[in-house]
């Protein structure tokens, strides 16, 4: 048991640890590049910071473990909306947060269509597709509505992959994301495996293991980004990786692993966590659109909620 965690820890540090890298070589050579930054912003750094899910749900589906795949998608999006935002905000308050009214609607959109096809229907092959189309869909849209004036300006960190990327992003660059990448799915091969051994030696379901400790340790990228974003005062950031991460999380992760075969989910183990995460993308929703000032008193107030949350799902799993 002690083994299996002790595994747990290191797969998502080195999980971590590799979408990190990632992140930072990958915006490094965009840069050198000159490619845009609404694009480095929009496809660097929010499919960077969701690869984590990526590819355990991804490896999880392959192992016979699809609960993990769906319950780490949940709850990763529920740590998004809640931690997410109780760290940065008490960071730093989160004031005049302004987000288009098309990407905060969207992203309660696909929170509802998901939770209506997960109760009243399954995620098959076809709504997966459905799912993949709709991101792209919005990934032509939002380049379509992008302004030049109006994007925001991604600085480089001072890191030394970052460093070495941008001095020579073939010669360096590019080695270092291919091995960042396979820190990365060797971190994600032992996290499930350990997942899987701790699910079974405790009796307790995969969506558990998934919707807690894999989703937590998934979402800390997020969590960095926008603690980050907060010290520097940029509200609309914090905000836009936590609507970015959460619909490539959706559409894209979920779209994508409901393509395999041996993808299916326990409908009555996840059914209350839909509800909750559908819940919670209402709030965020209302507080966003009413441009409500995120400070200390609504940070601790979404900590304590998940607190809440995590707290029934250990009552109700042991």
């Amino acid at each position: 048991m002690l083994l299996s965690i002790s595994t747990l820890l290191i797969g998502l540090l080195l999980l971590v640890k590799g979408a990190e890298i990632l992140i930072s070589c990958a915006i490094a050579i965009g840069k050198k590049l000159r490619v845009s930054e609404f694009f480095i912003g929009l496809i660097v750094v929010g499919f960077g910071t969701s690869l984590c899910e990526l590819v355990v749900s991804i490896d999880a589906v392959i192992k016979g473990s699809p609960d993990i795949s769906v319950g780490n998608v949940i709850g990763s999006n529920i740590a998004n909306i809640f931690l997410v935002t109780f760290a940065a905000g008490l960071t730093s308050e989160l004031k005049s947060i302004k987000v288009s009214k098309f990407d905060l609607f969207f992203h309660l959109s696909a929170h509802l269509i998901f939770a209506l096809i997960f109760i009243l229907a399954f995620l098959s092959t076809k709504y997966g597709l459905f799912f993949i189309f709709l991101f792209t869909f919005y990934l032509f849209r939002s380049f379509k509505n992008s302004d030049s004036k109006s994007k925001n300006e991604i600085v480089l960190e001072k890191d030394f992959f970052s460093k070495i990327s941008f001095k020579n992003p073939f010669f360096y660059g590019l080695p270092v994301a291919g091995g960042s990448i396979g820190i990365t799915l060797f971190g994600a091969d032992i996290t499930v495996d350990s997942a899987i051994s701790i699910s079974t030696i405790l009796n307790i379901s995969d969506s558990f293991i998934g919707l807690t400790i894999i989703a937590l340790g998934t979402s800390l990228p997020e969590i960095a980004t926008s603690i980050s974003a907060a010290r520097k005062g940029k509200s609309n950031i914090i905000v836009g990786n936590i609507i970015g991460s959460n619909i490539y999380n959706l559409l894209l992760i979920l779209g994508f692993t409901s393509l395999f075969n041996s993808f299916s989910y326990s409908k009555d183990v996840l059914s209350d966590d839909v509800y909750f995460l559908s819940i919670a993308a209402i709030i965020f929703t209302l507080f966003i659109f009413k441009r409500i000032d995120i400070d200390r008193k609504v940070s601790v107030t979404c900590f304590l909620i998940y607190l809440m949350y995590i707290g029934n799902l250990y009552l109700t799993n042991f």
